[in-house]
Formats: structure tokens, C-alpha cells, sequence
């Protein structure tokens, strides 16, 4: 870091006001008269009773290339209660261009004000170049204005072209072959396709091993008579009476008897009425003994679901009943085969 520093401070308005430096040395002559030193006594108390501030100015490197970045940082004490108008990045340096700027303040022992302006500049134009004429005004308490002029500062801007002569022909290389636009593309298409792969895979395995389970266990059809049984077994274990869904019961207890009529006796009962189904029992047979239980268990279910006429809870369990000894009237009596003869019994063998 290379620095230069110095307090140069001059009024906006009116005369000079000349402050001693900080460290400076006061020197006066044996040969001045009484009345004189006096007087110097007091200007210079006058001006020790403010105290003094500076400014100072310093570049990272004092060569620089044609465009290189070069930071310029001014330090700045302001006495206390004392307030400086900052150029910020509307700053002129001429030939010199503000890339950046960044601005500090903190406060010293005494109370007075730090201030650090640190630019970022670039130059385009070669040779020496100088930053001047960077000042900052500053007001204090019960005082005239001031400016605070930073110290200038010389610059050498180089050229990046070489020097005359000493410039050599660059090698011949061949032409540059560039990729294709789609190429930055194959290795992530080639990815998801992968995962796409992968995951089809995974579906059709599944699938083939979820056929192949379905073909190994048949579906188990089981005969009209034991479908229904069952559904009445289920209908008794959800005990829907005892919470008082009748409404539920009887739409479950018919439906189970209208899919029982129509696959037992291949009748569309779940299409028609209780009439319908009652002129469909009357066509087919007159001899069926369980023909009247069965249309008086449609009845009752008609009443709740359409005149709301609840029954009793031993009734509603009691036409659960009356549907199982339908079902087991309905059932195909089964032909019994005549039983083998024992060998005790067994005809004697005919002797010729």
C-alpha cells in the first residue's frame, strides 16, 4: 500500500484560516517584542481549543494495466460534532471510471469522526495519470466551513499491447471443432431415460407377478345358496338392529334375497317390484313352500324402506331367520346313490 498524506484546508468563504498540523512545531524569534508574543499566545490558544482534523489518500499499487482495477481509498478525521459532505460514487476523477465504492465511519477516543472512502477505478487511457482535487467540505460546531483537500496521487496507466518490435506472429493452429447444441443434452436425456426404463421395469414386473398369483389362486365361485347364507351370516354379526339402523337392515336383507332368486332360478329379480317378482313365483310354480315366506319378507322390507313402519327388534331378528329357512327350503334335494353292498352280503357266485 503506498500512501501519501497531508492537512490542506481551505474555507469555503472568506479568508485562510491556518491551523498548526498535527506534530507541527511552533517557532517563534528571540527578537519579538512583548506585546507581539501576546498575541501569538493567543491565536494559538484560540486555535488549540478546536481540534484538528486531516485527510488522507492512498492507491493499492501505483501501476496499473489498461482496464486492471486500481483502489483508491481517502481517509478522513472529522472533528467532533463536526459533519462532512461525502462525494460518495458521484465523484470525479476525470479520466478514471467509478467501478465501486464503499464507505466507513467509526468513531476515535477523542469523539472525532473516521471516515474511509475506498473506490474501485479503471483508466483506458495510457501514460501518467493523476488524481487531484478530491475535497470534502466540512462544517464544525461554531465555525466557518471548510474544505479538506486530499494529497494527488500519479498513476501509470501501461498498454497490454507489447512493446514496438517486440511483437512475435502467434502459432497456426487448425480450425476448432464445437459441439453440437444438442450435446449438453445427451448425458441428461441419457439419465431420465434410464430412470424411465427403470421404472416401466418395475410396473411390468409387478403386474406379470400380480397375473401370475391371480392364476395360481382360481377364484373360489361359490353356489347361490352358500353366497347368500354367508351375506345373512354377516348381516347377524353387524347387528345393525340393536344400534337401531333398520333402514340399513332391511335394504341389505332384501338385496341379499332378490341376488339369491335371481341366480338360483335365473329370475331378474333385482329388476322388478315385489308385484313383479310375485307374478315371476306365481308363473313359474305354484308348489314352492317357501314362495309365501319369501314375498312376506319383501313386504316387511317395503314397509320400512318406503312407510317407514319400523318393527320390533325380535321381529327384525326373527325375519332373519325366516330368510335362512327360505333358503334352505329352496334347496335342491340331493339324489341319494344306493350304498355298495358288503361282502357279507355279497351274492353267492353261481356254480355252473
Amino acid at each position: 500500500m503506498i500512501s501519501f498524506g497531508r492537512t490542506l484546508r481551505r474555507p469555503l468563504e472568506g479568508p485562510d484560516i491556518i491551523r498548526p498540523a498535527v506534530g507541527a512545531r511552533l517557532r517563534v524569534g528571540r527578537m519579538i517584542s512583548g506585546p507581539s508574543m501576546a498575541v501569538l499566545m493567543v491565536l494559538f490558544a484560540a486555535s488549540s481549543a478546536f481540534a484538528a482534523g486531516s485527510i488522507n489518500a492512498a492507491i493499492d499499487k501505483p501501476q496499473i494495466t489498461v482496464g486492471e482495477p486500481l483502489t483508491y481509498t481517502v481517509t478522513l478525521i472529522i472533528p467532533q460534532g463536526a459533519t462532512a459532505k461525502l462525494p460518495a460514487e458521484k465523484a470525479k476523477f476525470k479520466l478514471f471510471e467509478v467501478r465501486d465504492y464503499k464507505p466507513t465511519q467509526t468513531t476515535l477516543q477523542d469523539g472525532s469522526q473516521q471516515i474511509v472512502l475506498q473506490y474501485t477505478l479503471v483508466c483506458f487511457d495510457v501514460g501518467t495519470r493523476g488524481i487531484k482535487d478530491f475535497k470534502v467540505p466540512v462544517t464544525a460546531l461554531g465555525a466557518q466551513p471548510e474544505t479538506y483537500l486530499a494529497p494527488p496521487l500519479d498513476i501509470k496507466v501501461a498498454s497490454v499491447l507489447p512493446a514496438k518490435g517486440q511483437a512475435e506472429p502467434k502459432g497456426f493452429y487448425g480450425p476448432i471443432k464445437m459441439p453440437a447444441w444438442w450435446a449438453d443434452w445427451l448425458v441428461p436425456a441419457a439419465i431420465a431415460l434410464a430412470i424411465f426404463a427403470l421404472a416401466a421395469g418395475v410396473i411390468w414386473f409387478l403386474r406379470r407377478r400380480k397375473k401370475q398369483v391371480a392364476e395360481e389362486t382360481p377364484e373360489v365361485i361359490l353356489a347361490p345358496d352358500q353366497a347368500a347364507l354367508g351375506a345373512l351370516d354377516r348381516l347377524q354379526q353387524e347387528d345393525l338392529v340393536a344400534s337401531g339402523q333398520f333402514l340399513v337392515f332391511y335394504q341389505r336383507l332384501d338385496e341379499t334375497l332378490r341376488a339369491w332368486l335371481q341366480a338360483r332360478f335365473d329370475l331378474p329379480a333385482l329388476e322388478r317390484t315385489r308385484l313383479g317378482i310375485t307374478y315371476l313365483l306365481r308363473v313359474r310354480r305354484d308348489s314352492d313352500p317357501w314362495r309365501t315366506q319369501y314375498l312376506e319378507l319383501l313386504k316387511a322390507g317395503d314397509r320400512v324402506k318406503y312407510a317407514n313402519l319400523l318393527p320390533s327388534d325380535d321381529e327384525a331378528r326373527a325375519h332373519l331367520d325366516q330368510a335362512r329357512e327360505v333358503i334352505e327350503l329352496a334347496r335342491p334335494v340331493e339324489p341319494v346313490t344306493d350304498a355298495a353292498p358288503d361282502d357279507d352280503h355279497k351274492p353267492e357266485a353261481m356254480t355252473p
